[in-house]
């Protein structure tokens, strides 16, 4: 059963609630970041291909240990659809000065004024190795006992 359906994913969690399954919508990779001409060097959300998307997975799971894993690939409507999942994570919601205060531990630093995603939320860039993490809200932070 489905429980929860967002932009980018349809969710759901089967009985031993262990792990949440994810499955991109039909066609769609959820989204990557473009910058350009094009966009008068403004900072644009368009659709992901589907390696962008599981390059973004990967990144996810190195930089903040995330542990997503590819369960999958599926045909809906003879659209692809990508299936992952990941560990049920329990905890409690996050502000946005813990949000501020995690991404500053990992070296990211705030970008000011550029709200990409849910309207509202922060977006983080990091020199170091020059990843760019947006869409920073308490819907995607939990924190447990280790923290956020």
């Amino acid at each position: 059963m489905i429980c929860d359906a967002g932009e980018e994913h349809r969710v759901w969690i089967p009985g031993d609630q262990t792990r949440h399954f994810k499955a991109t919508r039909p066609g769609r990779c959820g989204f990557y970041v473009v910058s350009g001409e094009e966009t008068g060097f403004q900072a644009e959300l368009t659709g992901a291909l589907p390696l962008e998307y599981l390059e973004r997975l990967e990144f996810q799971n190195g930089i903040f240990g995330d542990r997503i894993t590819l369960e999958g690939v599926a045909h809906e409507g003879g659209q692809l659809v990508v299936i992952t999942s990941q560990p049920t994570m329990l905890g409690s919601p996050v502000s946005n000065d813990e949000m501020l205060s995690f991404m500053r531990k990992l070296w990211f630093q705030p970008l000011q004024g550029l709200s990409l995603g849910r309207p509202g939320s922060l977006s983080f860039y990091r020199d170091l190795d020059e990843v760019a993490a947006f869409d920073a809200h308490p819907g995607n932070f939990v924190k447990d006992d280790n923290g956020v």
